[in-house]
């Protein structure tokens, strides 16, 4: 019989971040959709939080964009939202090609648990971690994401 592991990829700094950050979205978004569920979202949310952040109305290519989200993905995301009546999608006047989303009666008054959990999970997981340190990290990930942006270009 094998000896259990009590040893995480953690434990190695020279691992990689991008499979560390890659475990740390994983359980964070399948603990979150657990906790949603009972509202019929699964992993969709983020597109509900930002349209909620942007002042309920954001073209669909500027949500791809700030959730890096691909077209093709991005089409079956909002038609998913669509049929269960969370978001509507019009056609932008002035340009047949774009297309305004918008948070609809039910999404609005879904926000305030959406946010609740996200708040409370987000809580959780910062147990035991001031402040000043959250906000630090917050800091630290933006200036990690600038930088593999420009060692990207």
């Amino acid at each position: 019989m094998a000896a259990q592991v009590k040893q995480t990829i953690f434990d190695f700094e020279d691992f990689s971040f991008g499979r560390k950050f890659g475990m740390l979205g994983k359980l964070y978004v399948t603990q979150l959709a657990k906790s949603l569920k009972h509202l019929g979202i699964e992993r969709q949310f983020s597109v509900l939080v930002l349209l909620e952040k942007m002042g309920n109305q954001c073209s669909q290519k500027v949500i791809g964009e700030m959730l890096h989200i691909d077209k093709a993905m991005m089409v079956g995301v909002i038609d998913d939202l669509s049929k269960k009546g969370f978001i509507k999608r019009t056609q932008n006047p002035n340009d047949r090609r774009e297309y305004w989303i918008q948070l609809t009666e039910k999404g609005k008054e879904s926000m305030p648990e959406i946010l609740a959990t996200v708040r409370r999970l987000n809580k959780s997981i910062m147990k035991g971690i001031p402040q000043t340190e959250v906000k630090k990290l917050h800091s630290q990930l933006e200036t990690i994401y600038k930088n593999l942006k420009d060692i990207s270009k």
